[in-house]
């Protein structure tokens, strides 16, 4: 290969390298056809023309940069190597501006340390890199699951930009629990509306509109399935196939016109579960109003044997008692996850009886909400279950969260919700007396201080102090309380306990995020790939979540998700085709002995055993789903699988350059793994540090400051990720010269490979426990973690490194 190294002096800045030296040096120990020159600006306008006259002259097969650090290199050449049909694979990049000339004031050892870098780059551009980018087709379809405020919001977002929609709901209604509420905080209006399409005054002339005229399931564009559920999900981004399984209503929901007839024809009477029990329902009922998706829906096996009252009472023939389950295939390019909450079960919170006889009257938010609600079974209002009248309520918030016994985390909008509850009773009967218990009040969002400034404003009591327990002797209930800002104990007498429950992930998300090779996080929630900014999206590409899918939400910000994750999966959709620029992980079928210890190691689930006609099982990867960081590379036992550009024989080929003055060198070398990621970047940041104090005139001082903390010593090469740090290339680069070793990660809790710095740490640990049977002092090998914010980290560890390294002296081989 001939392979042409561009040395660059970020426009002379670079004083304290020798760049004749450096020149003539590698030209000694490159190839006859390689060749090395110098530019004093590069990146320039001046400079690119150049480079790129030179490269259509020259051709070389790779390209070696030296100069700034590749992370900036990257960008400002990306256009250029496109111009020149050079892909990013062909260029290597020696880091010899915040890695050495803006760090080591020395001249003699800046340049000795540029050889070693520049040395180990070319050695790695002597391999034939052959990443090819792997292409994606988008299906042009989307996939949400739950149809609730969140998948409502997405799927509207999705289908006004020309996306066909297959909006998946359990529930035979839309609207999740926000159908159930009555109205909404801080606004005080219906819960049951939407948000226009589009941006007033252009698209619409109002803001918002009902559920029942919004015509939202009429839309060209959405394919709804009520009653419905996810029974299995196959393939990855850009092609997911997901088998949906269909119960029946019984209606025909395009004849339905809602007339009733039916509901009034049928002999069944129940309780009616939506509204407490306190009314009742026939088998042939509505599921909820105010919905444009509601219609009857039939419980077929609370129909009497051979009833059909409701088949004659129809006018329309919509229903149809004969209807069987349905299961069908719909395909879309990404998913996004919309399957919200549901309320922890109250009667695990035994201090306060729900359910229990003679505990009736105490209820959930949610109940409260359909009592207070002028559509719910008491037309508004407060009543206790045996229809009296209710003087007084308590409500008690933070039931089953912030509690080491039951959930730990806080709902976020419980405060709220019970701030909302108790202004609407106390607006409309003032002479009720409401009572509020909590540890804190939490009213983050916009307007809602005001709100609960207003609640106080109104009358409404506020006590600090959660209940220990709500007693009852069938006529009142007795709430137990302590007041911690008067430090008294008190026992409050009421007619009515309502508990703001806990919110939790609803049933089956475990089970989606497995079928989907995603996590949740200790809540149970969906886990966002990033809490910062990345709050939609998954680890797996094309995979999004929405709304309280995520954790416990206020409307704003569920709607605000629900679009977020819309725009992001519009993102992917739109481009058609998607290209995979980096490298993927390839198996040598021949060397694999089935042990299958790379599917576990892969933590985005890249990895399968596959039946095939011969040999019978072969493991594959998914080039789609692997994102090539390695971990399956350095878990496997025979090295059957290779990351091309950062295979483990081009690593060490690289180690070998970084390592070409060991013998020579009286002071110990210690060679550094860093992730390419954060800890690369927080090595920069040591650079940048060191630049920046130089301008602002403390050269001196700063100079003296380096010499303290942080070693001349250093030999530092780029990983994808720690992760593919294998025990076996430590052992070998101890072994070609290096007196010590650290391997600098991301912190684990945000690796950027989800597990890779947490499996480099066990991989280090154990093999500190085994050098030592080596012949190796298990203090030359360390593992920090670091990004650029904490780049001291990084030059306080090579600094006590190397202060260990001289006591130890170099390594004997």
């Amino acid at each position: 290969m001939k392979i042409g190294t561009f040395l660059c002096n970020c426009g002379g800045s670079l004083k304290n390298i020798d760049w004749d030296d450096l020149q003539n040096f590698m030209k000694e120990k490159t190839g006859k056809d390689d060749f090395c020159i110098y530019h004093e600006n590069l990146c320039s306008p001046e400079g690119k023309t150049w480079f790129k006259e030179t490269v259509n002259k020259k051709k070389p097969d790779s390209i070696v940069f030296g100069g700034c650090t590749p992370k900036t290199a990257g960008y400002l050449f990306e256009d250029t190597l496109k111009e020149l049909s050079l892909s990013p694979f062909q260029v290597v990049g020696a880091n010899l501006r915040e890695h050495i000339g803006w760090i080591i004031p020395d001249k003699e050892l800046a340049t000795k340390n540029a050889k070693a870098s520049l040395l180990g780059a070319y050695n790695k551009a002597s391999f034939e890199s052959s990443v090819e980018p792997h292409k994606i087709k988008m299906s042009q379809a989307a996939v949400i699951i739950g149809a609730g405020p969140a998948g409502i919001q997405a799927a509207q977002d999705l289908a006004e930009k020309g996306h066909t929609v297959h909006l998946i709901e359990r529930n035979p209604y839309i609207g999740g629990n926000a159908a159930k509420l009555g109205t909404f905080f801080p606004s005080e209006d219906c819960a049951s509306c939407m948000p226009s399409v589009g941006v007033k005054g252009i698209h619409q002339q109002g803001v918002r509109r009902c559920y029942y005229r919004s015509a939202f399931d009429l839309h060209p564009n959405i394919n709804l399935y009520i009653k419905s559920e996810v029974t299995d999900i196959v393939g990855a981004v850009g092609n997911y196939s997901v088998t949906v399984k269909t119960k029946p209503t019984y209606v025909k929901m395009d004849r339905c016109v809602n007339c009733g007839l039916c509901s009034e024809a049928c002999p069944v009477d129940k309780p009616d579960e939506l509204n407490l029990g306190l009314i009742t329902r026939k088998a042939v009922h509505l599921p909820t109003p105010h919905s444009s998706t509601t219609k009857y829906v039939v419980n077929r096996d609370e129909c009497p044997e051979g009833c059909a009252e409701c088949v004659k009472a129809c006018p329309v023939d919509a229903i149809d008692l004969d209807m069987k389950e349905e299961t069908q295939e719909v395909t879309g390019g990404g998913i996004i996850l919309a399957t919200g909450f549901e309320e922890y079960d109250p009667k695990l919170v035994e201090e306060y009886h729900y359910g229990a006889p003679g505990y009736e009257n105490v209820v959930t938010q949610s109940e409260l909400a359909r009592l207070i609600d002028v559509y719910g079974p008491t037309m508004g209002k407060p009543l206790k279950k045996d229809g009296n009248r209710v003087d007084s309520i308590v409500i008690i918030n933070c039931v089953g969260s912030r509690s080491q016994k039951y959930n730990i985390w806080c709902s976020n909008i419980c405060c709220m919700i019970g701030i909302k509850h108790a202004l609407k009773i106390k607006e409309n009967y003032p002479e009720i007396d409401v009572t509020c218990c909590y540890i804190d009040i939490r009213a983050v969002g916009a307007n809602y201080e005001e709100f609960y400034n207003k609640a106080r404003d109104l009358g409404i009591k506020f006590v600090r102090g959660r209940p220990a327990e709500v007693e009852s002797d069938g006529e009142s209930l007795y709430v137990y309380a302590e007041d911690a800002q008067a430090d008294e104990m008190l026992t409050l007498k009421t007619d009515l306990v309502a508990l703001s429950m806990s919110m939790v992930p609803s049933p089956g998300v475990k089970e989606l995020a497995d079928r989907l090779k995603i996590d949740v996080d200790e809540t149970g929630y969906f886990k966002s790939l990033y809490s910062k900014f990345k709050t939609t999206e998954t680890k797996q590409a094309g995979v999004f979540v929405a709304g309280t899918a995520i954790s416990p939400a206020d409307m704003p910000t569920t709607k605000l998700r629900g679009g977020f994750a819309a725009s992001h999966l519009d993102m992917i959709l739109s481009l058609g085709t998607v290209e995979k620029r980096f490298p993927i992980a390839e198996i040598d079928n021949d060397k694999c002995t089935l042990c299958e210890i790379c599917i576990t190691a892969c933590p985005f689930g890249a990895i399968e055993a596959v039946e095939v006609a011969n040999p019978g099982i072969k493991v594959q990867v998914s080039p789609t789903v692997c994102v090539g960081c390695g971990q399956c590379a350095s878990s496997c036992p025979v090295s059957a699988i290779t990351i091309d550009y950062y295979a483990e024989d081009q690593i060490l080929k690289q180690v070998e350059g970084l390592l070409y003055d060991a013998k020579d060198n009286p002071e110990p070398l210690i060679v550094t793994f860093a992730c390419w990621e954060c800890a690369y970047s927080a090595i920069d940041g040591l650079g940048m540090s060191a630049n920046y104090r130089k301008t602002v005139h403390y050269e001196e001082q700063f100079k003296q400051q380096v010499t303290e903390d942080f070693p001349y010593n250093l030999r530092i090469l780029p990983v994808q990720c720690t992760g593919n740090i294998s025990a076996g290339l430590i052992q070998k680069t101890f072994a070609m010269g290096a007196d010590g070793i650290i391997v600098l990660g991301c912190f684990e809790d945000k690796c950027h490979y989800e597990t890779g710095s947490k499996a480099s740490s066990t991989r280090v640990k154990i093999l500190k426990s085994m050098l030592e049977y080596a012949g190796i002092d298990p203090k030359r090998l360390e593992k920090e973690t670091a990004y650029f914010m904490t780049s001291d980290r990084f030059a306080l560890t090579a600094r006590r490194m190397y202060n260990r390294l001289k006591e130890l002296g170099k390594l004997e081989r």
